[in-house]
């Protein structure tokens, strides 16, 4: 979450959240398969390679990413979802 007494511009804000996307992109690129990437104190990524036969088109290779939550995000997302399911 973002400090409301430090004035960050949206320009600024704009920028740090570039910067971060590019260093996981290039985190996940260079990767081999099976490593897993943190992701700060949110989760971890990991990088899996899969293969697909089909009869009518053969056989496929790609990468699948998938994502595990730390507890502390865990936690954020029961709060969230119980304030909103409250009645």
């Amino acid at each position: 979450m973002i400090s409301k007494n430090i004035p960050y511009t949206q320009q600024e804000l704009k920028l740090a959240y570039q910067l971060v996307q590019a260093d996981l992109f290039n985190q996940l690129l260079k990767a081999p398969a099976g490593q897993t990437i943190k992701f700060g104190q949110l989760g971890k990524f990991t990088k899996t390679e899969q293969l697909v036969r089909s009869k009518q088109y053969g056989q496929h290779v790609y990468y699948k990413l998938s994502f595990r939550c730390f507890s502390k995000l865990k936690k954020a997302f029961h709060e969230q979802l119980s304030r909103k399911y409250r009645k």
